[in-house]
């Protein structure tokens, strides 16, 4: 996920540069708390990419359900960094 340059955090921390270098520009809650939320984001996307990478090693299912619990949360966030990026006019 990491090395193949499907997403993962790679984006997400490229992403979140970028919404650091809109707040020097243009500061507003808005953006800053989407920028916080891809702080935040970018490691959970890391983690999730080191699970499949053991369940792959191992076979062991139990990284797989815990890779799923963590992008549940991520999906959450990035709704949310979304959202919250709409509202900026």
């Amino acid at each position: 996920m990491e090395s193949g340059e499907t997403g993962g955090s790679l984006f997400r921390n490229m992403y979140r540069d970028f919404l650091k270098e809109c707040l020097i520009i243009f500061d507003s809650a808005p953006l800053q708390n989407a920028y916080n939320l891809f702080t935040e984001i970018a490691p959970m996307w890391e983690e999730v990419s080191k699970l499949i990478r053991k369940a792959g090693e191992t076979y062991e299912i139990l990284f797989l359900n815990h890779a799923s619990d963590i992008l549940i949360e991520l999906s959450s966030k990035e709704y949310e960094a979304m959202n919250q990026l709409s509202r900026i006019s």
